[in-house]
Formats: structure tokens, sequence, C-alpha cells
């Protein structure tokens, strides 16, 4: 019986990745890793945190996961350790993604890290002839590779993203056939025709004019606040998070007392939340905008910006937006 090419459960030999749309004929090692409990907890992680709320971006952890390994499959497909690395290098975020990365104690590199040398993982990748410490030098980018490198070039991870949440938010200007005509891979480096450069850069662009919005900055300070709140009360371990689902947050969020009112505002009155870089007159939380992701393409051999006067200049536009913010409802004082 024939099953569906969707599925991307480990049930099947090969998976589909319907983004860049790309069919990948899967390893052993790369089925177990799917069919794992660390790896499986990705699909129950949105992506883009709280902004699920407020948003068209809803898809999950996994699926840019999944997005990532494409490519490393498409331009390196004999690196198994490559391979590897791409479907683990996220195994370490807390519920939410990104949203709680500021809560004290939450430090997904770390954790990743741990996952990957964890009994499950490291004895999926030991069992295939893979030594975990390849793995995560692919994975924080000790060795260069399109999955990480450190000299701040854009690399396949971020490459996705942008990719995905321009397609989620219906404003991709190209096929990502189209996209992948203009890039090469080589000396470690994904490199970019000029036009493919400028069109990616354009979603960098956005990708950072989201982050640094009142739609995208409020509602995580809000989620991030009741989190914490939780965590305050000993309703929540900060060292439970790496085997947690949003659900498993979700649940508590709404069955304890002191945060099931302020959630269910959260949820369907977002449109109340206030974001200004000047301190209000009513209470307010803070929110720190620390970094901006804006790794430009190399082409050739040399960032964009440096062929790109304008490009260099929105870059520094958009570093503008790195600071505190204060977060509030509007017609209420709620804290």
């Amino acid at each position: 019986m024939f099953d569906y090419r969707l599925r991307l459960d480990g049930a099947l030999d090969e998976i589909w990745e319907p983004l860049w749309r790309l069919p990948v004929r899967l390893f052993p090692v790369e089925k177990a890793l799917l069919r794992s409990k660390t790896v499986r907890r990705l699909h129950y992680v949105r992506h883009g945190g709280a902004f699920y709320i407020n948003s068209h971006h809803t898809y999950s952890r996994l699926q840019h996961t999944l997005g990532v390994f494409a490519l490393a499959a498409h331009f390196d497909p004999m690196n198994r350790t490559l391979r590897a690395a791409a479907l683990l290098h996220d195994i370490g975020h807390a519920p939410f993604s990104h949203t709680l990365d500021s809560i004290e104690g939450v430090d997904h590199h770390q954790w990743t890290r741990q996952a990957v040398c964890s009994a499950e993982i490291a004895d999926i990748l030991t069992k295939e002839k893979m030594d975990p410490a390849e793995v995560l030098a692919y994975i924080d980018g000790t060795r260069r590779s399109l999955l990480r490198n450190a000299d701040g070039a854009l690399h396949a991870d971020h490459l996705d993203s942008w990719v995905r949440s321009a397609f989620a938010g219906g404003y991709l200007p190209a096929s990502t056939r189209r996209i992948m005509a203009g890039i090469d891979y080589r000396n470690g480096s994904l490199r970019f025709t000029l036009t493919a450069g400028r069109t990616v850069a354009k979603l960098i662009f956005e990708e950072a004019s989201m982050h640094g919005s009142p739609a995208n900055i409020g509602i995580n300070a809000m989620l991030r606040k009741l989190v914490l709140r939780l965590i305050t009360e000993g309703k929540l371990e900060v060292a439970a998070l790496p085997a947690m689902t949003d659900a498993h947050v979700e649940q508590l969020l709404r069955s304890e007392e002191s945060t099931c009112e302020a959630y269910e505002k959260l949820l369907t009155e977002s449109w109340r939340i206030r974001v200004t870089r000047e301190q209000p007159a009513v209470p307010a939380e803070t929110a720190a905008l620390r970094k901006l992701y804006l790794a430009m393409p190399l082409v050739g051999d040399v960032p964009i910006t440096e062929s790109s006067p304008s490009i260099l200049t929105t870059v520094k536009e958009l570093e503008q937006r790195l600071g505190t913010y204060y977060v509030w409802w509007d017609g209420d004082s709620d804290r």
C-alpha cells in the first residue's frame, strides 16, 4: 500500500521537503533520529514562539529542521555527519523556541550539546559509527559547513528560516527553485549570485523588521512574563523545559489559577498589547531586543554588503531597532 509522501516521522525511506521541493532518501541513522523522542518533540515546538498567536507563523521547529536537513542533503549528499547535525541542530530549544531565551537558566545551545550526548541520541549515532563530538562540531561551527560558520556569512539554518517565514507570510518574491539555482556550495560556504543574494537580503530585512515589530516583541514579552510567573511560583522548573513541548506549558498556563485568566486574554485579545521605546505612564514590562539576525549572503567570496552600499545602509538602519522596549495592556493595569 502506498503511503502519503508528506510524512515526517521517519516511517518512510524518503521524505519530501515541501518548501524547497526536495526529495531526500534517508540513511538508516536519519530514520532512527526522526523516530527519536528528542527529534519528534520539535514538531510540537513552534518555530516563531508566541508569534503564532497573532500571525501566520504557525509552523514547527521540526519543519524548519527538515528544511535545513534537505539543504544539507542537496548540497553535500554523502556527508552523513553533516546531515545528522542538520537534523539535530535545534534539539535543545525550549518550548516556544526563542521566546523564553532571556529567562535565567535557559540556554538552548547548552541543552543541544546535552541532548546530542544523551543516551537516546548518542546510541543512535554510535550504532552507525558516528561520533557525537563530530556532529557537535558541525552544529556549533567549530567545523565550518553550510550549517554553521564563525565569520558571520549566511548559512543554511538562517536561509531556511528567512525563506520559510517569507513563504508563510506570502511575500516570497521568487520560487525556491529559482533561489536554489542561484546558490553554490564550496569551501564550506553557500555562495550566491548577485541576483539571488539581493533576493535573500530582502528576506533578511523582512525577518529583522518582524523581530523588531510590536507584533513580535509584545506577544513574546507577555507570554514570557506568564511562564516566568510559573517558574517563580515553583509550578515549573527551568531544568524541565528541554523535554517539554508548547502544549505542556500551555496546559500549565491554563490550569494554574495565577495564569489562566491572563493566558486566555493573551490568546483572545492580543490586539490590545502596546509596545513603545519610551517608558509609558502605566506599569509596563520591559523587553530587550539584543540581536537581529543580519548575516549577509556571500556573493563570490565577499558579503553582499561590500558591493551594495544600499544593503549596508539598510543593515545599519535595522540595527537601530536594538534596545529596550516597554510592553503593556491597553485599557488596564494588569501585571
